[in-house]
């Protein structure tokens, strides 16, 4: 029997679930929860954390929630595909290694997610053994979004636990924290000369804790030292296995960065990562900056502002962690990798390019890495579906010491994720409901994927210095930067013969059908994103819409309006001002007749609410 221990969820545990889920083969019935439980689960565990869990979701809204039109898998790569069966066993055995780290991982992502993602795991698996139905359709939910509290396509929060509340410091800060405390604490310290400890407060890699009256921070490599050095283990263990001498210098860099708390070490496995391009394996640790909302908030107190400047202090939002493991596709890399040579000649066309310092080094040939992935694992940041699951990443952030210290960028790009996005029968029903039938030809995954080519390449241009001072609005005005962007070097790229014009004509329709917003959601930086451009698109007749609700597109009134928005993008990145963010923000996400009628007929064509990951090389590291 397997054990699953009260700190965390044990290796391979969710897999069960997730091919049972697949095949539709657990039903709720004694016996096959019994069967569940005499496998993989103990009785006698107790939950951890709160002691008195609560369902949230009534038994009518589980069942509707957990429908196969409403939650929909993302299988990745197996044991047949052409990608694994081309790997050298070498490259295998490192791969299951790879695998395991990434399981550990997501335990220390439930932490950082919320203190009570845990014990909420660990109360659901005990209802199951139970027999109780509900928890097991709560647990299916649990099991997509990665932790009590998520949103689904629509924008809504899907809270899981009866008293469970968002909160603004995730699992970093105390979970009673406020606000108006954080600030009055901060403000103290620094008084009181305490500007080391402030500093590490406001730091990427640290979690807070209350010491006394103060706050008092853990270097992420000591509070999850068990953890980190389970992860380190494996790392160490696949760089032994691994073909490939890069590679595993890098992993080993990498085992050694999780074991000590110094910077310096992190940065030199970001830097040996960016470098990577002609690797068989691929894996990351991501390290995402997007659900802090406590850090960043220390830009909108005046008075703080001025203290953390006299200090010298910039507050770094925290960062989340996840991994990403996977094979490298090398013809779908070979194309990626044409593009870099164009990374000079984009920087040349951002707007204002002459008042800042770029992302990249556009005086020598880019060594930015690009490559194209085919998925075998995700955990943390990279498998929690929340209303979208990541297609691509470009990391470093800019935030990032080895990013700060010249070292370059690395585009990956999710094969899986991509392909499972738009597809079958749903992708048609959204032609039909939402797009001018002359226009359908324009549509494909091609299409989506150039966009997202760009959108990645985009992240490395611009101003690279002080965006922290845009506090909580960073985020969503670097990624409203990276989708502007794209719509501008498409037709950039064009005049140089990158593209053709039928391609331009290809990603814009694409990514237009493609992101209509389903619902007004104003949280999330991506959805911000969208309803910005599609505003803008509405007002200068980029997109026209019809009584019904189909929308024709105007390719060149699109370039025009994305210029501007880029423009608009950059000038605030520029300003270093978080209340001109807010203000733009703000005054270009109204919601309108037009926006729901649009949003109405793509719930009607897309009907999907959340999705969960089904992994089936887990089976491997049993």
């Amino acid at each position: 029997m397997k054990i699953l221990p009260v700190t965390g969820h044990s290796i391979s545990n969710n897999q069960h679930i997730n091919n049972d889920l697949k095949n539709n083969t657990l039903k709720h019935n004694s016996k096959n929860i019994n069967k569940l439980s005499n496998i993989y689960y103990s009785p006698t565990f107790t939950a951890a954390g709160k002691k008195h869990y609560k369902l949230n979701l009534s038994e009518t809204e589980l069942k509707e929630k957990t429908t196969h039109e409403h939650f929909v898998p993302i299988t990745l790569t197996d044991e047949n595909s052409t990608a694994y069966k081309s790997l050298a066993d070498g490259d295998k055995k490192a791969l299951k290694h790879l695998i395991k780290a990434g399981e550990y991982m997501q335990s220390v992502e439930y932490k950082l997610d919320n203190p009570n993602n845990i014990g909420f795991e660990n109360y659901l698996l005990k209802e199951i053994i139970s027999e109780n139905p509900n928890a097991y359709l709560t647990y299916q939910l649990f099991n997509g979004q990665k932790g009590i509290i998520g949103k689904d396509t629509l924008g809504d929060t899907v809270i899981l636990e009866k008293h469970a509340k968002p909160l603004p410091g995730k699992g970093f800060y105390p979970e009673g924290l406020s606000f108006e405390e954080f600030h009055k604490i901060i403000k103290n310290m620094l008084n009181n000369g305490e500007t080391d400890e402030v500093r590490k407060i406001l730091n990427q890699r640290t979690v807070v804790v209350r010491d006394g009256d103060k706050l008092k921070a853990i270097d992420y490599t000591q509070h999850f030292k068990k953890e980190f050095t389970q992860i380190a283990t494996e790392l160490e263990k696949a760089a032994k296995y691994s073909t490939n001498p890069q590679f595993a210098e890098f992993l080993s860099n990498q085992a050694a960065a999780l074991k000590i708390n110094d910077p310096m070490l992190d940065c030199k496995a970001d830097k040996l990562w960016a470098k990577m391009q002609d690797t068989p394996l691929e894996f990351t640790i991501g390290r995402e900056c997007y659900n802090d909302e406590m850090t960043p908030s220390v830009m909108r107190n005046p008075e703080l502002v001025a203290l953390l400047e006299k200090h010298g202090i910039k507050a770094y939002a925290k960062d989340n962690l996840g991994t990403r493991t996977g094979i490298v596709d090398k013809e779908g890399t070979k194309f990626l990798s044409e593009i870099k040579k164009y990374l000079p000649y984009m920087a040349s066309k951002m707007p204002f390019n002459q008042l800042y310092e770029q992302n990249i080094n556009t005086a020598v040939k880019s060594d930015a890495a690009m490559v194209d992935v085919d998925i075998a694992h995700v955990s943390g940041i990279f498998a929690e579906y929340r209303g979208a699951i990541s297609i691509a990443s470009n990391l470093p952030n800019g935030d990032k010491l080895a990013v700060q210290t010249g070292g370059g960028r690395r585009t990956v790009y999710h094969k899986q994720m991509r392909n499972a996005k738009f597809a079958g029968e749903t992708l048609q029903n959204r032609l039909n409901l939402l797009l001018n039938p002359t226009q359908h030809k324009y549509f494909s995954n091609d299409g989506i994927h150039n966009f997202t080519i760009l959108h990645e390449n985009v992240h490395s241009l611009g101003p690279k210095t002080n965006l922290e001072k845009l506090g909580t609005y960073k985020n969503t005005i670097e990624e409203f930067k990276a989708d502007t962007g794209a719509f501008v070097m498409f037709k950039e790229l064009s005049k140089v013969g990158f593209y053709t014009e039928k391609q331009v004509k290809e990603g814009i329709i694409s990514y237009i059908a493609g992101y209509v917003p389903k619902g007004h959601d104003i949280k999330n930086a991506h959805r911000i994103c969208d309803l910005m451009q599609f505003n803008k698109f509405l007002s200068n007749g980029g997109i026209k819409v019809s009584e019904t609700g189909v929308m024709s597109v105007n390719v060149q009134k699109v370039l025009q309006g994305a210029r501007e928005m880029l423009a608009d993008a950059i000038k605030i990145q520029l300003s270093q001002d978080a209340n001109i963010a807010k203000e733009y923000i703000e005054k270009n996400t109204k919601w309108s007749k037009t926006l729901e009628m649009l949003s109405q007929n793509l719930r009607a064509a897309d009907k999907r609410l959340n999705s969960y990951i089904i992994s089936p090389l887990l089976k491997s590291i049993k």
